[in-house]
């Protein structure tokens, strides 16, 4: 394009742009566009793979291309090889932008389906609402095709490649390197959530620093780019959109438009095709007829009633005359099919172009439906008479049957087409017979009869009609039937020691392997039953297994270090002692997130391991050879595993066992090759963390894990392994075993582990979760004397932010959303109430994650302050959310929940108490409370209170909520609702919790007691009086506050009564009624402390303003409180004068001037030092002036004449200073002792 001058664009389509333009240095107009040198679709058609070198440059490249488009949010949407050109120099280019979608600010998600199947996301073909990360996964398909030469799934029919893109794992090839297979597994993950994304992307090591970013000129405002991670706000309009666009029913449309199109073609040329499926198969069974094996002792035993009666004419019978048995007849010369038909097609027809067909044609179409049907009962039922009929048709029969269990979606068809052909019981009977009939295992076919036989019952038993969620009509009551004529099939073919049988028990134990996975993902009540019955009625099958280690055979039993036997590793999977290996890990390891099953398989996983601690068992040795075996060390090691959690015997036996700890020591440090070395390193580092734990004294040579553990830890890019290592080291460090990990080498590491996708494919030791381990590795390492500058590393780096954005994924944390967003969005019913994903963080693994975060803000506590302050921050919404009813409900009822619930608690509390110590501005406080309002979190305080805490836990919950509600009025009202809408359970905790022996939470609780009185109207302090009466309304309560020893409560307690005099006639009836009340009352007014006196005072004072009919008792009251007014402090003597004033209009008067109250308030008013005292004093003697007994005596002391001094006093100030507020009470007082108006 640089030789030409560009005039004007001639046009544009999704392939690219047209230009006119004119060479340079001459006239010649010409047409202009960029030319590629070709597809990189050529290039895998011709040399059907690149070396990794290459496919690393163009996944630069590829990269560069999508983060240009996803910064402009814009998705392509067909990534593909085919839209991918070459350039001379080399480079690519990305074309065909047919399908690319910008989305704007409003549109998060897309649902319209667009691209080629073999590229697209599971999201995409399930129909879901995807982003970006779909384009993501396309790139993952096309590096992985560059490769290996094949896409990560691949087959022709549509129907079997959804759900290998749904269900499969992708198989990786050894010669790949882990840091592209890492690479690879985070673009190639299914959870669109976990998948490796922008911008992680950019860093990791296979592209790090070979990515071109384009920065442009700032254009209009497209929103967020798609290459930035989403704020809060965002990304819950996201989830929000995604949910509201989420299809509603789990058909997919694109096999739904692929059985369409082939119903069509098939009503076109039914017959032929229809044949030409069975044909097909014939076509390539016939070359598959061999030589025979030795034939197997007999078989006994009858499968179910129900079949016989279903199929009456397949019932074994004997020969009859003028039959011919299977030993009399000659199988090559035996007619094929006597449709001339299907003798033509098995000629003319090819199975491949068919395959595409088969599922529809064999759900859709009656005629072949029943054709099948027939032909399955009638070769059958000729098998079963011994006669060779059978076995010349069946055999093509099993092998369309097998392709249509696997390959079909569907599954309320495929299950009524498997109830019309007799399936499963067929399938068993006839498992049954061929191992009961002599005549059958004489003949050549019988093995290949044997293997397509257990290939049909094992497809038979992955269909998901079998599992509870996708159950169809009776298929489950069938399905458990089924697993129990298997099993006793099963029990007696593991305890047959004949050697020329090993190829039906391997078969049959993988299919057994295949049975538990669909028990795994039924209810408790099947799995529970199936998994039981090894241990009861089924226990030949388990004693099989245990039988079969213990055989002395190569691959169990070759000493450490010889050679290994030379047949190529995928064979060797295949071999019994591998069955044996996969069949026992089946049975004893438990699945992530599939309970059901746990109660059973410990169960099964004690048992072993009381076999396994047998001084004189050879299954211990046997297990423990194995462990260096290729193919059979991961089976083992998660049968171990499993194993020594249930059994800490085990752990100790273990760790009396040189050769199992160096073989463990061996796996982590890479030394024993193994067919999968990132999955078994993993069970390897937490069967060791588990050991470590178990065992008090650490083993000899243990202590070198520390080194090659750290080793692993900063330098895997396997996530699952960064996680598996933290967690050993995190259990060593507690044993004191030291190891060197420096701030520059586990920061990035953890950051790593935190933001990469990772695989859960094993569960922690003592249910722990994922990132469990991490999170204990970091406390220990941040909480290390001397090392209070990693908390200033940690906190700057990018690890910080990311460790919150984890923690609140793994919580599924719906955060706040504001009301324009709500506007938006419509609001998810059950978005507030989503369970965390224990299987990332454990209840223990949430108290890591506080007990950090505590001990960082501990350390730089205005971090703390500027995270809580920050509207909407992470920090804050998932705090509130942890207080949550909600979450504390799902955390109590998670495994080990209701042993960190109140560290989580008291956690949570701890770091919200971090604004109220500190010195904080008070807008910037006042936001913090609003926040921590809008969210009820007073109300959440009070209910952990009372339902998940126990007394001694309760203080600091009550301190903070004390505080919240005598800062902020809303959440005073919370308070006072949430006992209004519980009364019985709060006020029970509530009295519990004001008696108890914690004086700083009684006290606390008298404080937000007595601010509710004194803010809140009458109506709503009801719930006080009952506190303080008791249940049987003797005020024994409120007779206990009063005497208590400590200052603090005596004080608050008299505070409390002195705002609740104000309005309580009940309480003042009290006082009066009940022996001995008042007293305790006015014994406060001589209390040593004086916060008590002046509570004391306060409360008399209140209690006698409108007294009523308690005011000739308050007499007792006037010495203690003229004794009071020489009190040192004024807040006493305000008091006392106050009171005193009050007692004069309740005809107290005599016992004033008994006291000589005229005289000392006289005095107090002219010569207090504080002003509020004489102010008081003035207002009191005005009272007191209207008892004419106490007018004369004003008048007889001259209280004109000193009240006239004190008013001049006051007028002889300057005018700049402002006029006292006792001189408007004096002059009324002056007045009010003037003889015209006494008399």
């Amino acid at each position: 394009m640089e030789k030409y001058h560009v005039l004007e664009m001639i046009g544009e389509g999704s392939f690219g742009r047209v230009y006119k333009g004119r060479r340079k240095y001459s006239a010649q107009v010409v047409v202009v566009t960029d030319y590629a040198e070709g597809e990189l679709f050529q290039i895998l058609e011709d040399d059907g793979k690149l070396p990794e070198d290459q496919v690393q440059a163009i996944a630069a490249q590829l990269v560069s291309a999508l983060y240009y488009l996803h910064s402009h949010r814009i998705l392509h949407r067909d990534m593909k090889p085919q839209n991918i050109l070459l350039a001379k120099d080399g480079g690519i280019k990305l074309c065909d932008f047919g399908f690319a979608r910008a989305m704007s600010t409003n549109t998060m998600v897309l649902t319209s389906i667009k691209g080629t199947p073999l590229y697209m996301s599971p999201e995409l073909v399930e129909e879901r609402p995807y982003d970006h990360t779909a384009d993501l996964w396309s790139v993952g398909c096309i590096l992985y095709e560059l490769a290996v030469g094949t896409p990560p799934f691949y087959t022709t029919s549509i129907f079997q490649l959804v759900n290998l893109i749904l269900k499969d794992p992708v198989r990786w090839p050894p010669t790949i390197s882990p840091c592209f297979k890492n690479f690879l597994q985070g673009l190639l993950t299914k959870d669109p959530r976990q998948r490796l994304s922008w911008p992680d992307l950019l860093h990791h090591p296979f592209i790090a620093g070979r990515v071109t970013i384009i920065t442009e000129p700032a254009g209009p405002d497209l929103g967020t780019p798609l290459t930035s991670r989403l704020p809060p706000e965002l990304q819950v309009l996201k989830d929000q959109q995604a949910h509201q666009l989420a299809p509603k029913g789990n058909r997919s449309r694109i096999l739904r438009q692929a059985r369409k199109l082939m119903a069509e073609e098939a009503k076109q040329k039914e017959p032929g095709l229809l044949a030409g499926i069975m044909a097909s198969e014939m076509k390539s069974s016939w070359a598959e007829w061999g030589a025979g094996e030795a034939p197997p002792a007999p078989r006994e035993n009858w499968i179910t009633e129900d079949s016989e009666r279903a199929f009456p004419e397949l019932r074994p019978e004997q020969s009859q005359a003028g039959q011919q048995s299977t030993g009399a007849v000659d199988l090559e010369n035996e007619e094929p099919d006597s449709d001339d038909e299907w003798q033509h097609l098995l000629e003319t027809t090819e199975p491949v172009p068919i395959q595409l067909k088969t599922p529809l044609t064999l759900l859709c179409n009656p005629d072949f439906c029943q054709r099948i049907q027939s032909q399955l009962h009638e070769a059958g039922g000729q098998i079963l008479k011994d006669m060779l009929e059978g076995a010349s048709c069946i055999l093509p029969a099993l092998r369309v049957l097998s392709y249509l269990l696997t390959s079909c979606s569907d599954s309320v068809p495929l299950y009524v087409f498997c109830r019309e052909a007799g399936l499963p019981g067929l399938l068993l009977r006839l498992l049954r017979h061929s191992q009961e009939s002599h005549s059958i295992q004489q003949q050549c076919w019988y093995g290949t009869f044997l293997r397509d036989l257990m290939a049909v019952i094992q497809a038979y038993f992955a269909c998901t009609f079998n599992l509870e969620r996708s159950q169809t009509g009776d298929s489950l009551q069938v399905f458990q039937e089924a697993a129990n004529l298997f099993l006793d099939l099963l029990g007696k073919l593991l305890a047959q020691p004949d050697d020329s049988k090993q190829t039906l028990q391997r078969d049959s134990l993988m299919c057994f392997t295949v049975l538990c996975e669909a028990m795994d993902g039924n209810s408790c009540t099947i799995s529970k039953a199936f998994y039981s019955s090894l241990l009861t009625t089924q226990r030949a099958v388990l004693d099989g297994l245990l039988h079969g280690l213990t055989v002395p055979q190569l691959p169990f039993h070759t000493p450490p270090g010889a050679p290994q036997v030379s047949q190529p590793l995928r064979e060797q999977s295949e071999d019994l002692p591998g069955a044996i290996s996969s069949a026992l890990a089946a049975i004893c390891v438990v699945p992530l997130g599939l309970p059901g099953c746990w109660e059973a398989k410990e169960q099964i996983s004690r048992h072993l391991a009381n076999q396994l601690t047998e001084d004189n068992n050879q299954l211990r040795p046997s297990l423990i050879c194995g462990l260096q075996h290729p193919v059979l060390c991961l089976h083992l090691l998660k049968v171990l595993y499993s194993c020594c959690h249930v059994s800490e015997r085990l752990c100790r036996r273990l760790g009396q066992e040189p050769l199992a700890l160096k073989s463990l020591l061996m796996l982590v440090q890479g030394k024993i090759k193994v067919v999968d070395w990132e999955e078994s390193t993993e069970v390897t580092l937490y069967l060791l963390s588990l050991l470590v734990l178990r065992l008090q004294d650490l083993p000899s040579g243990m202590e070198k894990l520390g080194s090659e553990t750290a080793t692993l830890f900063t330098h895997s890019h396997v996530v699952s392994l960064v996680s598996a290592a933290a967690c050993l080291l995190g259990q060593l460090g507690q044993q004191g075993v030291t190891f060197d990990l420096q701030p520059v080498e586990w920061i990035p590491a953890a950051t790593h582990a935190l933001c990469a996708p990772a695989e859960v494919r094993l569960t922690p030791p003592d249910g722990c979760g994922f990132y469990d381990g991490l999170l204990i590795l970091l406390l220990q390492l941040l909480t290390q004397e001397g090392k209070a500058n990693l908390i200033r590393d940690m906190v700057s780096s990018e690890m910080w932010t990311v460790l919150w954005h984890r923690f609140s994924m793994a919580l599924r944390l719906s955060k706040e959303v504001s009301t324009q967003e709500e506007e938006l969005t419509l609001s998810s019913p059950h978005s507030s109430s989503s369970e965390p994903d224990w299987t990332l963080i454990s209840p223990q693994g949430v108290a890591a994650m506080l007990s950090l975060a505590v001990a960082t803000f501990t350390q730089e506590p205005q971090l703390c302050l500027s995270h809580l302050s920050q509207h909407g921050s992470i920090l804050m919404s998932t705090l509130k959310h942890l207080l949550s009813p909600s979450f504390l409900q799902q955390l109590g009822q998670a495994p080990h929940g209701s042993e960190f619930l109140p560290v989580v608690v008291l956690s949570v509390c701890q770091l919200l108490c971090f604004p109220f110590a500190l010195d904080v501005d008070a807008d910037l406080l006042g936001g913090i409370l609003a926040n921590l309002t809008d969210s009820a979190v007073t109300a959440h305080l009070l209910q952990v209170c009372c339902h998940h805490l126990l007394l001694p836990q309760v203080e600091l919950p009550i301190s903070l909520l004390t505080h919240l509600a005598l800062r902020d009025p809303t959440s005073l009202n919370q308070f006072v609702n949430t006992v209004a809408a519980s009364p019985g359970t709060i006020i029970s905790f509530l009295s519990v919790a004001l008696l108890g022996d914690q004086p700083l939470l009684t006290s606390d609780l008298l404080s937000l007691l007595a601010h509710t009185a004194r803010v809140l109207p009458p109506s709503h302090l009801s719930f006080i009086q009952e506190l303080l009466a008791g249940s049987d309304e003797s005020y024994r309560p409120l007779r206990s506050l009063l005497g208590h020893p400590e200052n603090c409560v005596r004080a608050r307690i008299y505070g409390l009564l002195g705002h609740l005099l104000q309005h309580s006639m009940a309480l003042r009836g009290a006082l009066q009624s009940q022996a001995g009340l008042l007293s305790l009352l006015l014994l406060g007014l001589g209390d040593k402390d004086p916060a008590v006196r002046r509570s004391a005072s306060f409360a008399v004072g209140n209690a006698a303003y409108q007294a009523g009919p308690l005011g000739p008792a308050l007499a007792a009251a006037v010495p203690c409180m003229t004794q009071l007014l020489g009190d040192p402090q004024a807040g006493i003597r305000r008091h006392a004068v106050s009171a005193l004033g009050n007692l004069g209009s309740e005809g107290l008067g005599e016992e004033l001037l008994q006291c000589q109250v005229p005289q000392r308030l006289l005095e107090m008013a002219c010569g207090d030092p504080q002003p509020h005292v004489k102010e008081a004093a003035l207002i009191a003697l005005r009272s007191l002036s209207q008892e004419p007994c106490i007018h004369q005596v004003l008048v007889s002391l001259g209280a004109s004449e000193k009240l006239a001094l004190l008013s001049l006093g006051n007028q002889l100030l300057p005018h700049s200073s402002p006029r006292p507020a006792s001189a408007k009470h004096c002059m009324k007082l002056i007045h009010l002792l003037r003889p015209a108006h006494s008399t």
